[in-house]
């Protein structure tokens, strides 16, 4: 591998070490009806998660970024994402 290869693996490493973080900060979102903090966290997931190979997870956040933006139903969306970033944190 590449010097460039390794730091992209270390940091697709990072982003599924961090997916934790980021069920829990949909959780305490959802809970607190904070439609800004999902749709903040859904676009930080969104610009990133297609660089490391995601592009589910990068689809579902923009989903929840878009929904959110425009008045949708944004807990169904935010449980969709939910539930991919739990199955990457759980491998």
């Amino acid at each position: 591998m590449s010097p460039l290869d390794d730091k992209l693996a270390e940091l697709r490493a990072r982003f599924v070490r961090r997916s934790a973080d980021a069920v829990a900060a949909i959780d305490r979102a959802t809970a607190e009806g904070d439609r800004e903090a999902l749709i903040e966290r859904a676009h930080a997931i969104a610009g990133i998660a297609g660089l490391f190979g995601f592009g589910e997870i990068g689809a579902a956040a923009l989903d929840l970024e878009e929904c959110g933006r425009a008045g949708g139903d944004i807990e169904a969306a935010a449980s969709r994402l939910r539930a991919m970033l739990v199955a990457l944190a759980a491998d």
